[in-house]
């Protein structure tokens, strides 16, 4: 006798999820590279602008936000930063440029940078920590961080800032 072979009917087709369109799919997409320039972690003091820290503890809660949740959200964005629909995500234009190239200088030495780099501030969802870098759109997006803007100085608010940052001596380098 010969067995019954029974069949599986599948209720519903699978649908195409994938796109073959590849360019479009790498739009969305932004690689942070944090190799290129290593100190953009670096603690500074410019009038105004610093990106020291309070103590300790601020600085570790600082760079735990970075890591759990500012990155992310900076890859979540994907095109949306460069569509204007990213909150907390522009390119600095005006005094805030002309601020921002002084402390890279003061990181990173004087000669990384050309007078067309577009620089941008890239932020998270929360908090006013703010990273600063640059974009190269080839076939990828590739982020590379300069700075940190701890304390939102760059575009400062009375609403947000703490009024006591310019007490902050706690740097990076201090961090053992």
């Amino acid at each position: 006798m010969g067995k019954n072979k029974k069949r599986v009917v599948s209720p519903s087709k699978p649908k195409r999820n994938v796109s073959i369109d590849n360019k479009s799919e790498l739009q969305d997409i932004i690689y942070i590279d944090f190799n290129k320039y290593p100190k953009w972690t670096s603690s500074v003091k410019i009038g105004n602008f610093t990106n020291r820290f309070r103590n300790s503890d601020q600085a570790l809660k600082h760079f735990f936000f970075i890591v759990d949740q500012l990155i992310p959200s900076i890859e979540d964005y994907g095109a949306d930063i460069f569509s204007g629909k990213a909150k907390h995500c522009h390119r600095l234009t005006g005094e805030q440029q002309g601020l921002a190239l002084k402390i890279i200088n003061e990181i990173h030495g004087d000669k990384i940078l050309d007078k067309e780099t577009e620089l941008w501030q890239i932020g998270g969802k929360t908090k006013g920590i703010r990273i600063i870098g640059t974009f190269v759109n080839n076939s990828v997006r590739i982020f590379y961080p300069l700075f940190i803007d701890h304390h939102h100085l760059l575009y400062p608010s009375q609403k947000y800032n703490q009024r006591d940052y310019k007490k902050f001596n706690f740097s990076t380098e201090d961090i053992n």
